[in-house]
Protein backbone atom coordinates (compact mmCIF):
# COMPACT_ATOMS: atom_id res chain seq x y z
CA UNK A 1 0.00 0.00 0.00
CA UNK A 2 3.13 2.42 0.84
CA UNK A 3 4.28 1.67 -2.37
CA UNK A 4 1.09 2.33 -4.62
CA UNK A 5 1.12 5.56 -2.59
CA UNK A 6 4.29 6.39 -3.66
CA UNK A 7 3.67 6.15 -6.90
CA UNK A 8 0.50 8.15 -7.33
CA UNK A 9 2.43 11.07 -5.26
CA UNK A 10 5.37 10.36 -7.55
CA UNK A 11 3.11 11.63 -10.84
CA UNK A 12 4.77 8.56 -12.59
CA UNK A 13 1.71 6.38 -13.04
CA UNK A 14 -0.87 9.28 -13.62
CA UNK A 15 -1.24 12.87 -15.26
CA UNK A 16 -3.23 15.40 -14.13
CA UNK A 17 -5.77 16.04 -16.70
CA UNK A 18 -6.01 20.11 -17.43
CA UNK A 19 -8.77 21.57 -19.46
CA UNK A 20 -7.12 23.94 -22.02
CA UNK A 21 -9.59 26.99 -23.09
CA UNK A 22 -8.70 27.62 -27.17
CA UNK A 23 -7.76 31.36 -27.22
CA UNK A 24 -9.83 33.58 -29.63
CA UNK A 25 -8.22 34.65 -32.58
CA UNK A 26 -7.12 38.45 -32.57
CA UNK A 27 -9.99 40.81 -34.13
CA UNK A 28 -8.93 42.46 -37.21
CA UNK A 29 -10.26 46.46 -36.61
CA UNK A 30 -12.16 47.51 -39.25
CA UNK A 31 -10.00 50.56 -39.40
CA UNK A 32 -5.82 50.96 -38.40
CA UNK A 33 -4.61 53.96 -38.86
CA UNK A 34 -0.53 54.08 -38.86
CA UNK A 35 2.12 57.31 -38.20
CA UNK A 36 5.37 57.50 -39.55
CA UNK A 37 7.18 60.57 -41.00
CA UNK A 38 7.56 61.82 -44.35
CA UNK A 39 9.93 64.12 -44.15
CA UNK A 40 12.16 67.03 -42.20
CA UNK A 41 11.91 70.65 -42.78
CA UNK A 42 13.46 73.38 -41.78
CA UNK A 43 11.74 75.90 -38.85
CA UNK A 44 13.28 78.78 -41.23
CA UNK A 45 10.06 78.15 -43.77
CA UNK A 46 7.52 78.64 -41.17
CA UNK A 47 5.22 81.77 -41.50
CA UNK A 48 6.24 85.22 -40.47
CA UNK A 49 4.39 86.18 -37.11
CA UNK A 50 4.90 90.28 -38.00
CA UNK A 51 3.45 92.36 -40.74
CA UNK A 52 5.86 94.88 -42.02
CA UNK A 53 6.00 97.52 -45.00
CA UNK A 54 7.42 94.18 -46.97
CA UNK A 55 5.21 91.57 -45.49
CA UNK A 56 4.25 90.10 -49.41
CA UNK A 57 8.27 90.07 -50.13
CA UNK A 58 8.84 88.28 -46.83
CA UNK A 59 6.08 85.90 -48.42
CA UNK A 60 8.28 85.84 -51.57
CA UNK A 61 11.10 85.35 -49.98
CA UNK A 62 10.13 82.30 -47.45
CA UNK A 63 8.91 80.75 -50.85
CA UNK A 64 12.08 80.42 -52.75
CA UNK A 65 12.90 78.71 -49.17
CA UNK A 66 10.31 76.15 -49.83
CA UNK A 67 11.82 75.85 -53.49
CA UNK A 68 15.37 74.96 -52.49
CA UNK A 69 15.97 71.51 -50.81
CA UNK A 70 16.31 71.43 -47.46
CA UNK A 71 20.24 70.16 -47.27
CA UNK A 72 20.25 71.68 -43.44
CA UNK A 73 17.74 68.81 -42.43
CA UNK A 74 19.55 66.28 -44.30
CA UNK A 75 22.82 66.87 -42.77
CA UNK A 76 23.30 64.02 -39.89
CA UNK A 77 25.04 67.28 -38.19
CA UNK A 78 22.03 70.10 -37.96
CA UNK A 79 20.13 70.34 -34.71
CA UNK A 80 17.12 69.20 -34.13
CA UNK A 81 15.89 72.18 -32.96
CA UNK A 82 16.11 73.70 -36.72
CA UNK A 83 14.29 71.24 -37.66
CA UNK A 84 10.79 69.93 -37.96
CA UNK A 85 9.41 65.97 -38.56
CA UNK A 86 6.58 66.22 -41.33
CA UNK A 87 4.39 63.43 -39.70
CA UNK A 88 2.26 61.42 -42.41
CA UNK A 89 -0.67 59.28 -41.19
CA UNK A 90 -2.18 56.12 -42.76
CA UNK A 91 -5.80 54.44 -42.60
CA UNK A 92 -6.24 50.90 -44.10
CA UNK A 93 -10.10 49.41 -43.79
CA UNK A 94 -10.75 45.69 -44.07
CA UNK A 95 -12.32 46.59 -47.26
CA UNK A 96 -8.95 47.09 -49.00
CA UNK A 97 -9.02 50.90 -49.14
CA UNK A 98 -6.15 52.69 -47.63
CA UNK A 99 -5.04 56.59 -47.19
CA UNK A 100 -2.65 58.91 -46.55
CA UNK A 101 -2.04 62.48 -45.32
CA UNK A 102 0.96 64.30 -44.38
CA UNK A 103 1.03 67.06 -41.83
CA UNK A 104 3.02 69.41 -44.26
CA UNK A 105 -0.32 71.48 -46.34
CA UNK A 106 -3.09 69.15 -44.01
CA UNK A 107 -2.21 67.38 -47.61
CA UNK A 108 -3.62 64.37 -48.64
CA UNK A 109 -1.27 61.93 -51.13
CA UNK A 110 -2.41 58.68 -51.38
CA UNK A 111 -6.20 57.09 -51.80
CA UNK A 112 -5.90 53.81 -52.81
CA UNK A 113 -9.53 51.85 -53.76
CA UNK A 114 -9.88 48.53 -55.26
CA UNK A 115 -11.26 48.38 -58.74
CA UNK A 116 -14.33 45.62 -59.64
CA UNK A 117 -12.38 42.71 -59.28
CA UNK A 118 -11.04 43.59 -55.71
CA UNK A 119 -7.11 45.15 -57.45
CA UNK A 120 -6.93 48.52 -55.65
CA UNK A 121 -4.74 51.10 -57.27
CA UNK A 122 -4.05 55.17 -55.97
CA UNK A 123 -6.72 57.31 -57.33
CA UNK A 124 -5.03 60.42 -56.35
CA UNK A 125 -2.05 62.42 -57.86
CA UNK A 126 0.86 63.44 -55.41
CA UNK A 127 4.84 63.42 -55.04
CA UNK A 128 6.84 60.60 -53.53
CA UNK A 129 8.70 63.19 -51.44
CA UNK A 130 8.85 66.10 -49.10
CA UNK A 131 10.95 68.32 -51.32
CA UNK A 132 8.73 67.73 -54.10
CA UNK A 133 5.67 69.11 -52.87
CA UNK A 134 7.93 72.01 -52.10
CA UNK A 135 8.33 72.84 -55.43
CA UNK A 136 6.99 75.56 -57.67
CA UNK A 137 5.10 73.75 -60.36
CA UNK A 138 3.45 71.63 -57.57
CA UNK A 139 -0.58 72.36 -58.40
CA UNK A 140 -1.64 72.33 -55.07
CA UNK A 141 -1.76 68.56 -55.25
CA UNK A 142 -4.19 67.45 -52.48
CA UNK A 143 -3.46 70.55 -50.21
CA UNK A 144 -5.92 72.30 -47.60
CA UNK A 145 -6.34 75.86 -49.11
CA UNK A 146 -6.49 78.89 -47.07
CA UNK A 147 -7.42 81.65 -45.82
CA UNK A 148 -9.43 81.60 -49.12
CA UNK A 149 -9.71 79.19 -51.66
CA UNK A 150 -9.68 80.27 -55.60
CA UNK A 151 -9.57 83.83 -56.83
CA UNK A 152 -10.09 87.45 -55.18
CA UNK A 153 -10.22 90.16 -57.81
CA UNK A 154 -7.23 92.41 -57.85
CA UNK A 155 -5.92 90.87 -54.14
CA UNK A 156 -8.20 93.60 -52.71
CA UNK A 157 -11.52 93.22 -50.40
CA UNK A 158 -14.17 95.23 -48.55
CA UNK A 159 -15.01 93.28 -45.60
CA UNK A 160 -18.95 94.39 -44.26
CA UNK A 161 -20.06 95.97 -42.59
CA UNK A 162 -17.13 98.24 -41.17
CA UNK A 163 -16.78 98.92 -44.98
CA UNK A 164 -12.70 98.62 -44.32
CA UNK A 165 -10.36 97.74 -47.43
CA UNK A 166 -7.70 95.11 -47.36
CA UNK A 167 -5.14 95.13 -49.69
CA UNK A 168 -3.94 91.49 -50.25
CA UNK A 169 -1.19 89.36 -51.81
CA UNK A 170 -0.97 89.33 -55.71
CA UNK A 171 0.29 86.02 -56.03
CA UNK A 172 -1.52 84.98 -59.50
CA UNK A 173 -1.22 88.57 -62.43
CA UNK A 174 -3.20 91.08 -60.06
CA UNK A 175 -5.36 89.10 -58.41
CA UNK A 176 -5.05 86.80 -55.00
CA UNK A 177 -4.88 82.87 -55.41
CA UNK A 178 -5.77 80.34 -52.97
CA UNK A 179 -4.21 82.16 -49.34
CA UNK A 180 -1.36 83.89 -51.31
CA UNK A 181 2.32 83.18 -51.44
CA UNK A 182 2.21 81.34 -48.36
CA UNK A 183 -0.75 80.04 -47.86
CA UNK A 184 -2.27 77.13 -45.86
CA UNK A 185 -0.75 74.69 -48.08
CA UNK A 186 2.68 75.46 -47.23
CA UNK A 187 2.58 75.41 -43.71
CA UNK A 188 3.43 72.19 -41.37
CA UNK A 189 0.18 71.53 -39.30
CA UNK A 190 0.87 70.72 -35.48
CA UNK A 191 -1.02 67.60 -35.28
CA UNK A 192 -2.17 64.44 -33.37
CA UNK A 193 -4.24 60.98 -32.75
CA UNK A 194 -7.54 60.80 -31.00
CA UNK A 195 -8.73 57.28 -31.75
CA UNK A 196 -9.40 56.82 -35.37
CA UNK A 197 -9.03 60.80 -35.56
CA UNK A 198 -6.34 63.04 -36.86
CA UNK A 199 -6.40 66.37 -36.19
CA UNK A 200 -4.39 69.70 -36.98
CA UNK A 201 -4.39 72.90 -36.50
CA UNK A 202 -2.82 76.10 -37.46
CA UNK A 203 -2.40 79.77 -36.19
CA UNK A 204 -2.77 82.59 -38.88
CA UNK A 205 -1.30 85.72 -37.48
CA UNK A 206 -3.09 88.96 -38.40
CA UNK A 207 -2.48 90.68 -41.36
CA UNK A 208 -0.33 87.51 -42.96
CA UNK A 209 -0.61 87.77 -46.96
CA UNK A 210 -2.47 91.07 -45.97
CA UNK A 211 -5.71 89.42 -43.95
CA UNK A 212 -7.32 91.08 -41.01
CA UNK A 213 -7.43 88.93 -37.87
CA UNK A 214 -5.59 86.30 -36.18
CA UNK A 215 -7.26 83.25 -37.27
CA UNK A 216 -7.06 79.87 -35.74
CA UNK A 217 -8.03 76.50 -38.06
CA UNK A 218 -8.55 73.06 -37.13
CA UNK A 219 -8.99 70.45 -39.57
CA UNK A 220 -10.07 66.60 -38.13
CA UNK A 221 -9.69 63.82 -40.48
CA UNK A 222 -11.32 60.51 -40.65
CA UNK A 223 -11.30 57.36 -42.65
CA UNK A 224 -14.17 54.42 -41.71
CA UNK A 225 -14.77 51.08 -43.15
CA UNK A 226 -17.21 52.24 -45.26
CA UNK A 227 -14.29 53.58 -47.87
CA UNK A 228 -15.48 57.03 -47.10
CA UNK A 229 -13.02 60.03 -46.14
CA UNK A 230 -14.44 62.52 -43.61
CA UNK A 231 -13.16 66.06 -43.28
CA UNK A 232 -14.01 68.63 -40.72
CA UNK A 233 -12.28 72.38 -41.17
CA UNK A 234 -13.03 74.72 -38.33
CA UNK A 235 -11.75 78.47 -37.78
CA UNK A 236 -12.44 81.70 -34.95
CA UNK A 237 -10.82 84.40 -35.94
CA UNK A 238 -9.93 87.74 -33.12
CA UNK A 239 -11.82 90.30 -35.85
CA UNK A 240 -13.91 90.52 -38.95
CA UNK A 241 -12.20 88.26 -41.76
CA UNK A 242 -13.05 86.32 -44.60
CA UNK A 243 -12.65 82.30 -44.41
CA UNK A 244 -13.00 79.65 -47.93
CA UNK A 245 -10.99 76.58 -46.93
CA UNK A 246 -11.26 73.60 -49.46
CA UNK A 247 -8.67 70.61 -50.20
CA UNK A 248 -7.81 69.91 -53.66
CA UNK A 249 -6.77 66.43 -54.36
CA UNK A 250 -6.61 65.55 -58.19
CA UNK A 251 -8.32 62.46 -59.02
CA UNK A 252 -8.69 59.73 -61.71
CA UNK A 253 -10.30 56.87 -61.15
CA UNK A 254 -8.51 54.65 -63.50
CA UNK A 255 -5.00 55.01 -61.19
CA UNK A 256 -3.48 58.49 -60.85
CA UNK A 257 -0.80 56.92 -63.46
CA UNK A 258 -3.07 55.98 -66.45
CA UNK A 259 -3.43 59.64 -68.27
CA UNK A 260 -5.86 61.33 -70.16
CA UNK A 261 -7.25 58.61 -72.32
CA UNK A 262 -9.23 56.91 -69.31
CA UNK A 263 -10.01 60.63 -67.95
CA UNK A 264 -11.96 61.16 -71.16
CA UNK A 265 -14.09 57.86 -69.89
CA UNK A 266 -15.21 59.17 -66.60
CA UNK A 267 -18.69 60.35 -66.44
CA UNK A 268 -19.37 63.15 -64.13
CA UNK A 269 -22.62 64.23 -62.19
CA UNK A 270 -22.75 67.65 -60.92
CA UNK A 271 -25.98 68.88 -58.68
CA UNK A 272 -25.96 72.01 -59.85
CA UNK A 273 -28.47 74.14 -61.93
CA UNK A 274 -26.58 77.25 -62.13
CA UNK A 275 -22.95 78.48 -62.18
CA UNK A 276 -21.00 81.63 -62.21
CA UNK A 277 -20.18 83.36 -64.82
CA UNK A 278 -16.13 84.27 -65.18
CA UNK A 279 -14.41 86.98 -68.01
CA UNK A 280 -11.13 86.28 -69.39
CA UNK A 281 -8.63 85.95 -66.60
CA UNK A 282 -11.30 83.54 -64.54
CA UNK A 283 -12.53 85.71 -62.36
CA UNK A 284 -16.16 85.58 -61.61
CA UNK A 285 -18.26 88.54 -62.11
CA UNK A 286 -21.08 88.52 -60.06
CA UNK A 287 -23.46 87.24 -62.60
CA UNK A 288 -25.15 83.99 -62.37
CA UNK A 289 -26.02 81.95 -65.57
CA UNK A 290 -28.20 78.87 -65.30
CA UNK A 291 -26.87 75.29 -66.86
CA UNK A 292 -30.05 74.23 -68.99
CA UNK A 293 -28.64 73.81 -72.56
CA UNK A 294 -24.90 74.52 -72.05
CA UNK A 295 -22.20 72.64 -71.70
CA UNK A 296 -21.97 73.40 -68.38
CA UNK A 297 -25.21 71.10 -67.49
CA UNK A 298 -24.12 67.61 -65.57
CA UNK A 299 -26.82 67.64 -63.83
CA UNK A 300 -27.71 64.20 -65.51
CA UNK A 301 -24.52 61.63 -65.85
CA UNK A 302 -22.28 62.89 -69.29
CA UNK A 303 -19.21 61.47 -70.28
CA UNK A 304 -16.71 63.47 -70.21
CA UNK A 305 -15.28 62.29 -73.97
CA UNK A 306 -18.25 63.73 -74.72
CA UNK A 307 -18.46 67.30 -73.70
CA UNK A 308 -14.91 68.16 -73.12
CA UNK A 309 -14.17 69.32 -76.92
CA UNK A 310 -17.01 71.75 -76.45
CA UNK A 311 -15.44 73.85 -73.43
CA UNK A 312 -13.85 76.95 -75.57
CA UNK A 313 -11.48 77.26 -72.74
CA UNK A 314 -9.36 74.13 -73.47
CA UNK A 315 -11.51 71.94 -70.38
CA UNK A 316 -13.46 72.83 -67.08
CA UNK A 317 -12.26 75.39 -64.45
CA UNK A 318 -15.66 76.90 -62.92
CA UNK A 319 -17.41 77.12 -60.22
CA UNK A 320 -20.81 75.97 -59.75
CA UNK A 321 -23.29 76.96 -57.82
CA UNK A 322 -24.82 73.71 -55.83
CA UNK A 323 -28.47 72.87 -55.46
CA UNK A 324 -28.74 72.93 -51.38
CA UNK A 325 -32.33 72.31 -49.42
CA UNK A 326 -33.70 73.82 -46.54
CA UNK A 327 -31.48 73.74 -43.24
CA UNK A 328 -29.90 70.82 -44.70
CA UNK A 329 -26.38 70.29 -43.87
CA UNK A 330 -24.25 67.74 -45.95
CA UNK A 331 -25.66 67.67 -49.38
CA UNK A 332 -24.46 65.42 -52.58
CA UNK A 333 -22.51 67.62 -54.72
CA UNK A 334 -21.17 65.32 -57.59
CA UNK A 335 -20.58 61.71 -58.81
CA UNK A 336 -18.00 60.36 -60.73
CA UNK A 337 -17.67 56.82 -62.31
CA UNK A 338 -14.90 54.99 -64.28
CA UNK A 339 -17.16 52.59 -65.76
CA UNK A 340 -14.19 50.01 -66.80
CA UNK A 341 -12.70 49.86 -63.45
CA UNK A 342 -15.83 50.37 -61.50
CA UNK A 343 -15.05 52.97 -59.11
CA UNK A 344 -17.45 55.64 -58.32
CA UNK A 345 -16.56 58.44 -55.97
CA UNK A 346 -19.49 60.80 -54.39
CA UNK A 347 -18.55 64.03 -53.05
CA UNK A 348 -20.87 65.55 -50.15
CA UNK A 349 -20.56 69.12 -48.58
CA UNK A 350 -22.37 71.73 -46.78
CA UNK A 351 -20.70 74.50 -48.61
CA UNK A 352 -22.64 76.21 -51.83
CA UNK A 353 -20.08 76.29 -54.18
CA UNK A 354 -17.80 73.16 -56.23
CA UNK A 355 -14.91 74.05 -58.39
CA UNK A 356 -15.04 71.39 -61.57
CA UNK A 357 -11.56 71.89 -63.06
CA UNK A 358 -9.98 68.86 -65.77
CA UNK A 359 -6.34 69.67 -65.13
CA UNK A 360 -6.17 72.09 -68.15
CA UNK A 361 -3.12 73.96 -67.14
CA UNK A 362 -1.24 70.16 -66.35
CA UNK A 363 1.58 69.99 -68.96
CA UNK A 364 0.56 69.79 -72.48
CA UNK A 365 3.02 67.38 -74.50
CA UNK A 366 1.07 68.68 -78.12
CA UNK A 367 1.56 72.34 -77.36
CA UNK A 368 4.22 73.77 -79.75
CA UNK A 369 5.97 76.82 -79.00
CA UNK A 370 5.45 79.46 -81.77
CA UNK A 371 8.97 80.41 -83.62
CA UNK A 372 10.87 77.49 -82.34
CA UNK A 373 10.89 73.38 -83.46
CA UNK A 374 10.96 72.27 -79.99
CA UNK A 375 8.00 71.35 -78.18
CA UNK A 376 6.93 73.63 -75.42
CA UNK A 377 6.85 71.15 -72.92
CA UNK A 378 8.36 70.71 -69.35
CA UNK A 379 7.14 67.11 -67.97
CA UNK A 380 5.91 67.38 -64.30
CA UNK A 381 6.91 63.91 -62.32
CA UNK A 382 5.09 62.38 -59.42
CA UNK A 383 4.58 59.50 -57.96
CA UNK A 384 6.13 56.08 -59.16
CA UNK A 385 7.70 58.27 -61.58
CA UNK A 386 4.51 58.93 -63.25
CA UNK A 387 3.89 62.35 -65.92
CA UNK A 388 1.34 64.09 -65.19
CA UNK A 389 -0.77 65.73 -68.53
CA UNK A 390 -2.86 67.87 -69.54
CA UNK A 391 -6.53 66.22 -68.69
CA UNK A 392 -5.28 63.85 -67.24
CA UNK A 393 -6.57 64.64 -63.74
CA UNK A 394 -9.67 66.61 -62.32
CA UNK A 395 -10.46 68.47 -59.03
CA UNK A 396 -13.92 68.64 -57.46
CA UNK A 397 -13.36 71.15 -55.16
CA UNK A 398 -15.98 72.08 -52.39
CA UNK A 399 -16.18 75.84 -51.56
CA UNK A 400 -17.78 79.18 -51.06
CA UNK A 401 -17.99 81.05 -54.49
CA UNK A 402 -14.84 82.71 -55.51
CA UNK A 403 -14.55 86.29 -54.67
CA UNK A 404 -17.43 86.23 -52.93
CA UNK A 405 -16.71 89.47 -50.74
CA UNK A 406 -16.94 91.30 -52.87
CA UNK A 407 -20.59 90.34 -54.34
CA UNK A 408 -23.43 90.90 -52.03
CA UNK A 409 -25.89 88.52 -54.27
CA UNK A 410 -22.79 86.12 -53.15
CA UNK A 411 -22.96 84.12 -50.15
CA UNK A 412 -21.51 85.62 -46.87
CA UNK A 413 -17.80 84.85 -46.59
CA UNK A 414 -16.84 86.81 -43.72
CA UNK A 415 -16.03 85.37 -40.23
CA UNK A 416 -16.40 87.86 -37.06
CA UNK A 417 -15.36 87.30 -33.68
CA UNK A 418 -17.27 84.58 -31.63
CA UNK A 419 -18.16 82.63 -34.85
CA UNK A 420 -17.14 79.48 -36.01
CA UNK A 421 -16.49 78.80 -39.24
CA UNK A 422 -17.24 75.12 -40.12
CA UNK A 423 -16.73 73.11 -43.62
CA UNK A 424 -17.51 69.37 -43.82
CA UNK A 425 -16.57 67.29 -46.57
CA UNK A 426 -16.82 63.92 -47.48
CA UNK A 427 -15.46 61.32 -49.92
CA UNK A 428 -17.18 57.99 -50.51
CA UNK A 429 -15.70 55.44 -52.70
CA UNK A 430 -17.59 52.45 -54.42
CA UNK A 431 -17.89 49.64 -56.90
CA UNK A 432 -20.67 49.53 -59.77
CA UNK A 433 -20.96 45.73 -60.37
CA UNK A 434 -23.21 46.11 -63.16
CA UNK A 435 -24.35 47.74 -66.23
CA UNK A 436 -24.28 51.81 -66.02
CA UNK A 437 -27.23 53.41 -68.07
Amino acid sequence: MAEEGDEKASGDVEEDTKTVTPQPEPKIPDVELIVDGFGLMPKSMKVPKNRTSNAFEESKQMLKEIKVTNEEAKSPCSSSTNIEVVRRYTWRTKNRMSVQIISYGATITSIQVPDKKGVPDDVVAGFDTLEEYFQPRNPYFGATIGRYANIIRDATMVVRPSGRMYMLSNNKGHHHYHGGYVGFDKVNWHSYVNGNQVIMSHVSERFHEGYPGTVMAQITFEVTCDNTLKIEMKCTSSEPTIVNLSCTPYFNLAGHHSGNNTMYDHIFTINADKYTAADDDGVVTGEKKVVGGTIFDFRVPRVLRTMLPRVAMGGYDINYCVTQGTAQDLTFHARALHPVTGRVMELYSNQPGLQFYTGNLLPDPDKIVEGKTSVGYVPLMGKQGTFYKKHGLFCLMPQNYPDAVNHTNFPNSVLNPGEVYVHRIQYKFGILLGRYI
